[in-house]
C-alpha cells in the first residue's frame, strides 16, 4: 500500500512541474508565407525580432525594395524595441542589377549591421558574411531568407557575430 501511495505522490509531484522550455524564446519558423517575422543567434543567444506596425520611422520593422536613380535598394529591418542588449538587425543592398534568389556577400558596400543600446557594429573587409534570399515575390511583396554575419564596432574593434538569422516579411 505504501508503494502505491508513494507511485500515485510521485506522479503528482512530476505533473504538477512547469516546463521552463516554453518560456525560453525560439526562432520563428523558416517560413516564404510573408508572416513578417525575423531572428537570428547574436553571439550565442537567440534574438527574435518583435512584430510592430510598419511605419515610415526609420525605428520600425520596415522592409523595403525600390528602385532610385538606376539602382535597386533592398533594406531589411528586424527589430526587437523589448530587447534591451540588442534593437536591431539591419541588412542593406544596393545594386544597378535587380535582385533575385541567390546568396548576397556582405561586406562594406552591401552591408550586415547590428545596433544595440550604444553601438553600431557593421561588415567590412575583414568581418563578413552572407544574405541568402529565397524566395522574392514582387507581385505579392514578399522576400524570404537567411543570413549570418560577422560585424564590428569601428571605435574600439568589438566584434558580433550573428548566425542562424532568418526573415520571412512583406516589404513596402
Amino acid at each position: 500500500m505504501k508503494n502505491i501511495l508513494l507511485a500515485i505522490s510521485l506522479i503528482g509531484i512530476l505533473s504538477s512541474c512547469k516546463d521552463n522550455d516554453t518560456d525560453s524564446p525560439t526562432l520563428p519558423q523558416a517560413t516564404q508565407t510573408g508572416a513578417n517575422t525575423g531572428g537570428a543567434i547574436v553571439n550565442g543567444k537567440i534574438w527574435v525580432s518583435k512584430t510592430e506596425q510598419s511605419t515610415v520611422a526609420a525605428l520600425g520593422n520596415n522592409t523595403t525594395y525600390e528602385l532610385v536613380n538606376n539602382e535597386y535598394s533592398l533594406k531589411i529591418h528586424l527589430r526587437n524595441a523589448d530587447n534591451p542588449s540588442g534593437n536591431t538587425i539591419q541588412i542593406l543592398l544596393v545594386s544597378h542589377q535587380d535582385f533575385g534568389i541567390g546568396d548576397y556577400p556582405l561586406s562594406e558596400n552591401d552591408q550586415g549591421l547590428y545596433y544595440n543600446s550604444s553601438k553600431i557594429y557593421s561588415t567590412n573587409h575583414e568581418n563578413m558574411g552572407t544574405l541568402t534570399i529565397t524566395k522574392f515575390d514582387k507581385a505579392n511583396q514578399i522576400i524570404s531568407g537567411t543570413f549570418s554575419f560577422k560585424a564590428q564596432y569601428y571605435y574600439d574593434g568589438d566584434t558580433v557575430t550573428i548566425t542562424d538569422g532568418r526573415f520571412d516579411r512583406k516589404y513596402q
